[in-house]
């Protein structure tokens, strides 16, 4: 288990633990505010959102997510006169101002490395290497591949691909389609999950067509230049607080 995981799970164990308590001190009367449901609901996803942004070091997420945070607890702090624009003002300009700072911080946080695949081409690929709890080959035209709260890696080395069905919650996930092949004129690939990475290595002749949805997260793109000579390929799907980055090799 890499060490993103295991501070990820001793986050949220403090933060289910902690909200639970104050919660039931709500309720109960002991606090001298009430606080409900929506805004609990809120400050769980801007709460992952953040811890995401730390991780990756991105001033942006992290900011604007305390800032919205900011305005769903505004009464409670005594800042709602700040709310909303003053608020979003500050989150802008800080943003920028970390983001600059934070710069080469964030290049040396996220290295390049040299991909070698079986086919003797070297490809050199813009993240990080880090340790995983499972790595398999699988030569299945269907394809399933569950994390949670860890990390894997697959290599698809089928001779039919047809579908391949991704679920993470609360983990990282890299797929290398690039020994696959796909006998028919499509395939698709169906990412589900939340709070987590999924990385997707595919040829550069296939067509990817996103029809993912994805909420509070990106959809990159990374790699050589796609030709999108060959098959097509549905990216479908829904994934919430992540993201998800395809790697043309």
């Amino acid at each position: 288990m890499n060490v993103k995981t295991s501070l990820s799970r001793l986050f949220w164990g403090l933060f289910f633990l902690t909200s639970a308590g104050v919660l039931v001190a709500s309720k109960m009367g002991w606090l001298s505010f009430s606080i409900g449901f929506w805004p609990w609901l809120l400050s769980l996803i801007l709460g992952a959102a953040a811890l995401k942004g730390l991780f990756d070091l991105s001033a942006p997420v992290v900011v604007f997510a305390l800032a919205f945070l900011g305005m769903v607890w505004a009464k409670p702090l005594g800042i709602e006169p700040l709310v909303p624009w003053t608020l979003l003002g500050g989150a802008t300009l800080l943003s920028i101002g970390l983001s600059l700072i934070l710069a080469p911080l964030h290049k040396k946080h996220h290295p390049s490395f040299t991909f070698v695949s079986k086919g003797g081409r070297k490809i050199e690929i813009g993240d990080d290497h880090r340790f995983t709890d499972s790595t398999t080959t699988t030569h299945d035209d269907q394809v399933d591949v569950n994390v949670r709260m860890g990390s894997a890696v697959r290599y698809i080395q089928s001779d039919h691909f047809e579908h391949a069905s991704i679920r993470v919650s609360m983990g990282d996930a890299k797929v290398y389609f690039d020994e696959a092949k796909i006998t028919a004129d499509q395939a698709t690939i169906d990412i589900q999950g939340s709070m987590g990475d999924v990385s997707l290595y595919v040829p550069r002749d296939w067509r990817i067509e996103s029809h993912l949805n994805a909420f509070i997260g990106d959809l990159e793109e990374k790699g050589v230049t796609p030709t999108g000579t060959g098959p097509t390929v549905y990216l479908t799907g829904d994934f919430k607080i992540g993201d998800v980055t395809i790697h043309y090799i």
